[in-house]
């Protein structure tokens, strides 16, 4: 049976390791065999920002086993001295590799697909290709992937896209890892090579981006600690975002989940910068979105992110809709962009939660969409939202729905009904709509449980270990807790 309740009610602060992004454990060497090492000079989005450059404030809060806790050398000692740096990995300005980015298409415990984009466009004459192998054995840092690292091959898909006042063909070439073993750090490095040659430890006409790294789910049903992060509404954001995404980085996350509204109007132009800026995020976790109402070029959009295609959905509407079951969780995206688009994920939706509440190894269902359910901002309740996805959303037994849409912070009460209900049936719908898009001023509602102006930005932390969730929301700069609540089963 569900449970709501506040953190503190129940004691349970030692539990939240949902909190603002832990420090720097300092920098990181590599030698000269890694093809995880890069010898360009880091740019400033490379660059971990100074104390007074509004990134948000380190604290404690690493979660025991997920991520590498290492000292300055990493966990394969420093490199021997007097090594020449590696050489450059990339010579045609044309295939380099450009907005790199992890998403999951099928099971997050046992695969990972890899997507970037370039401006060379001939298929024919450019293989993808990922090098990768589990971190432990390759370093975190990338080393040894010459020596024993994996390849994997992928394919590429051309699409146009407005850059200034011209359409230019892009290609998105993206690779899908598969037979990975489960809770387990890996590294990689994408682009592509001619030929791999471990016993010399070289490639051939390699044009590789830097290295990558993540971590696969805990198998379905396990219930061990898994942190997340979501966030929506970027829109204008980017340069905020670019000094502040290296501490974000830092936040333990087996993933990042993105409400929608990324651009402003979705042009390749804008996916650029912002993924320029979200890079040092994105260089570590997977990141799985739904489309806004600002993701005007939906082509753009859907080219660029390799999402599940969804067994039942209608053709039109694969991708609109996805699911995927992370150790206990649930989780459903949803694209919410007019009544037509969500009746035509109904049916499959339907069926996907009903299956969800009967299965035994998920404790949670978590429902990702744009529009707002329940707001006291300026976009308020959206009807076909309200109308459509409410019901079905109480008749499966959804546990929370996270939107964005209006730039602010707001949690409401249990809602069964369009009442606030008891802790054990309502549902919690959360708004959070403030990652550096235009700030929005905020209200109260019947509904409303809390409540903060858009001027504050913000991100939430997720933690779900067992069957409790614990949920905290940041402001931006991370140096005020917005809110905390716990869920549990």
């Amino acid at each position: 049976m569900k449970r709501w309740t506040s953190l503190f009610a129940l004691g349970l602060g030692t539990l939240a390791a949902c909190t603002a992004p832990p420090g720097s454990g300092g920098t990181t060497q590599v030698d000269p065999e890694a093809v995880g090492a890069t010898a360009d000079t880091p740019s400033s989005a490379d660059t971990a920002p100074s104390a007074d450059s509004g990134a948000p404030t380190p604290t404690s809060g690493l979660v025991s086993g997920f991520d590498f806790v290492v000292g300055p050398d990493g966990p394969c000692g420093a490199p021997a001295t007097g090594t020449p740096p590696a050489p450059k990995l990339h010579s045609d300005p044309k295939k380099q590799v450009r907005n790199p980015h992890m998403t999951w298409q099928r099971d997050p415990a046992t695969t990972l697909t890899v997507t970037w984009t370039t401006e060379w466009t001939d298929l024919a004459s450019y293989a993808p290709k990922l090098l990768y192998g589990p971190a432990q054995a390759m370093c975190d840092d990338g080393r040894f992937l010459l020596k024993s690292g994996k390849v994997a091959p992928g394919i590429g898909a051309t699409y146009d896209a407005t850059v200034g006042d011209k359409m230019v063909p892009v290609v998105a070439w993206t690779v899908e890892l598969k037979d990975l073993d489960p809770d387990t750090d890996y590294v990689f490095r994408s682009g592509t090579f001619v030929e791999l040659d471990p016993a010399k430890k070289k490639l051939t006409g390699p044009e590789l981006g830097k290295v990558g790294s993540f971590r696969t789910a805990p198998k379905k049903g396990d219930r061990k600690p898994m942190p997340f992060v979501f966030a929506g509404d970027s829109r204008g954001g980017a340069p905020t975002i670019a000094v502040r995404a290296p501490t974000y980085a830092q936040i333990p996350a087996l993933a990042w989940f993105f409400s929608g509204d990324m651009n402003t109007v979705g042009t390749q132009a804008e996916w650029n910068d912002w993924f320029k800026a979200m890079q040092p995020i994105l260089d570590r976790r997977p990141l799985m979105p739904v489309q806004g109402n600002h993701e005007l070029f939906s082509d753009v959009y859907y080219n660029q992110f390799a999402l599940p295609a969804m067994p039942g959905l209608p053709a039109e509407w694969v991708e609109h809709a996805w699911a995927l079951d992370i150790g206990n969780v649930h989780f459903v995206g949803l694209d919410s962009n007019s009544s037509d688009n969500v009746k035509g994920s109904l049916e499959w939706l339907t069926s996907d939660l009903k299956q969800a509440a009967a299965d035994k190894d998920i404790d949670f269902t978590i429902v990702q969409y744009h529009h707002t359910t329940y707001s006291a901002g300026p976009h308020g309740q959206t009807p076909w939202v309200k109308e459509l996805l409410v019901p079905l959303f109480e008749k499966h037994g959804v546990d929370l729905v996270i939107n964005g849409h209006d730039h602010i912070y707001e949690r409401s009460l249990p809602i069964l009904n369009d009442k606030a209900s008891t802790p054990d049936k309502g549902i919690t719908y959360v708004v959070a709509g403030g990652f550096y898009a235009p700030a929005y001023k905020n209200g109260q509602g019947w509904w409303t449980k809390v409540s903060h102006h858009g001027s504050k930005a913000n991100y939430m932390q997720l933690l779900v270990h067992a069957k409790v969730l614990t949920a905290t929301a940041w402001s931006g700069d991370g140096k005020e807790k917005l809110d905390e609540f716990v869920l549990m089963r």
